[in-house]
């Protein structure tokens, strides 16, 4: 029920006020009403004040109000009444019950996604611990219930199609377990191969899965492990060998990746041609692939190599053109003596743009650097001087007018002592004080100033 039927209730004489609560999705609503002055009248209650105001407290959801709690005015004898268990904790009992209920669904939602063999007995619990919550009708925990029960009605369809799926799996190992006894070598690979493909398409198969595909791994290890045996006498030589040019060809794809020096790097690539070429036949059809991958590998990186030195000795050209303009450039702002903002700008700009130029190789670096920075000292050296001049000169100004406050602040002093009212007085001490952090404020220019002479 809402307020507006109270007795006692007048809309004139009631302060209603609300708060927004994510929580349950709507508004916390208090109204006080029935204050009355001393002579009886009806008045505007206030907080803090003892003017006999009832207190009407719940909460608005959707446009319906639901009343908690009911403080009669003192006209009615200020009783109060619950409509509900709760008493005045019913707002914080509800929105943590609320709160239990989405925890509940994230839960809910671990256990789902984890399809462990505890998954169905963790969600019984957490159901069991829903039906104790109390329902408070929200539209919030309406959403939460909804989302729960969709949890319920997922879990069913996983655990309905990781049946399915552990049937086809367990399809798949009597087959792989037929093809363990096989001595179609060629033939029996493909076939595990294709049973491999197979079982990636299928989905899990709940709390089984690893056991199935434990049980279908150890036969196809079985068969793997026969195969190599009947080819061992056969193939021991030609697999040794083709690990070590497999090995090789990881050793040429490590030396050509994330390459910091081409020179070091070219030099591994050469050893290893070199051990490359002393290895023994892998077989005719594994040497071929083998060749090629390893072959495609060193002309990538001698491609990339040679490119990386043309680039490089372009860049560095380039690199030499800019600094030697750059260095021309602040010669002649220093030769001209002009230190303006502007020109100050733009010798600061040529410090920018030197970075940018790159670098220009070991013949040529240190030296444009020197040359350059023999330049910009000219300028800096020649603009020191002169921003010492001027400090010097701004110190002079403000000394001068600190000595002339001084003397205003003595007048005003003095004037203090020959009045005798008040207002005055205050307003000299006001000026003086104004002057005396003009003064302070002065100082520490001055200090300042002095510090960048030094």
């Amino acid at each position: 029920m809402d307020w507006k039927t109270l007795n006692g209730f007048d809309e004139k004489y009631s302060k209603i006020s609300s708060k927004q609560h994510k929580t349950f999705g709507g508004k916390v609503v208090e109204v006080l009403y029935g204050a009355t002055d001393a002579e009886g009248n009806p008045v505007t209650p206030r907080e803090g004040v003892d003017d006999g105001k009832g207190r009407w407290y719940g909460i608005e959801v959707d446009g319906e109000y639901r009343m908690f709690s009911l403080q009669h005015p003192a006209s009615e004898g200020g009783a109060v009444e619950y409509t509900t268990e709760h008493g005045d904790h019913a707002v914080e009992d509800m929105e943590d019950d609320i709160r239990r209920r989405q925890e509940i669904c994230r839960e809910a939602e671990a256990a789902k996604r984890s399809n462990g063999e505890d998954a169905a007995e963790k969600i019984e619990k957490l159901r069991e611990e829903w039906d104790q919550i109390e329902d408070w009708g929200t539209s919030v925990e309406k959403e939460h219930i909804e989302h729960f029960n969709r949890i319920i009605d997922e879990l069913d369809s996983i655990k309905e199609m990781n049946e399915a799926n552990k049937t086809e799996k367990e399809a798949i190992v009597k087959q792989a377990e037929a093809l363990s006894e096989s001595t179609s070598w060629r033939q029996t690979n493909e076939a595990f191969r294709k049973l491999q493909d197979a079982w990636r398409e299928i989905g899990s198969a709940g709390k089984d899965d690893d056991s199935l595909w434990n049980q279908f791994n150890s036969f196809r290890k079985a068969f793997n492990e026969k195969r190599r045996d009947y080819f061992a006498n056969l193939e021991v030589r030609n697999a040794e060998n083709k690990e070590k040019k497999e090995n090789l060809i990881a050793e040429a794809k490590a030396a050509a990746e994330n390459v910091k020096n081409w020179k070091i790097a070219g030099d591994a690539m050469n050893g290893l041609m070199d051990a490359w070429k002393a290895v023994q036949s892998a077989g005719r059809e594994a040497d071929e692939a083998l060749w090629a991958e390893f072959n495609e590998i060193r002309r990538d990186f001698f491609a990339r190599r040679k490119e990386f030195f043309e680039e490089r000795d372009a860049q560095r050209k380039e690199s030499i053109e800019k600094k030697t303009a750059l260095i021309e450039e602040a010669k002649k702002i220093a030769e001209t003596g002009d230190f303006s903002k502007e020109a100050t700008d733009r010798m600061k700009e040529l410090d920018k743009e030197w970075k940018g130029a790159g670098y220009s190789g070991k013949n040529d670096n240190d030296r444009l650097w020197d040359e350059f920075t023999a330049a910009k000292d000219v300028f800096w050296n020649g603009k020191r001087s002169e921003n010492q001049k001027r400090f010097q000169e701004i110190i002079d100004r403000k000394q001068s007018v600190i000595a002339n406050m001084k003397d205003q602040i003595n007048d005003l002093e003095i004037k203090t002592y020959e009045t005798d009212d008040y207002t005055t007085i205050r307003g000299y001490n006001r000026r003086i004080e104004e002057k005396k952090n003009i003064i302070a404020n002065m100082e520490e220019d001055i200090e300042d100033l002095k510090k960048k002479l030094d």
